[in-house]
């Protein structure tokens, strides 16, 4: 097993509906690319709002992967 801690920063989508797409990984180390997958199998996000209205948005979220001490 590879012991691997460090953040990872996701860039994607959500869509007026609050679905997400266009995953990638944009910063962090390879072996942590498990964030695109979280991301991928997230139920929809609160989409954007502008006027009272839902927004396409873009998003960058940072995750972070920790090992116990």
């Amino acid at each position: 097993m590879i012991a691997v801690e460090g953040t990872v920063v996701v860039q994607f989508n959500v869509g007026k509906d609050g679905s997400v797409s266009n995953m990638e990984a944009i910063s962090g180390d390879p072996l942590l690319m498990e964030a695109v997958r979280i991301v991928k199998s997230s139920p929809d996000w609160i989409p954007a709002r502008g006027e009272g209205k839902p927004l396409k948005s873009y998003k960058k979220q940072p995750i972070t992967f920790s090992l116990p001490k």
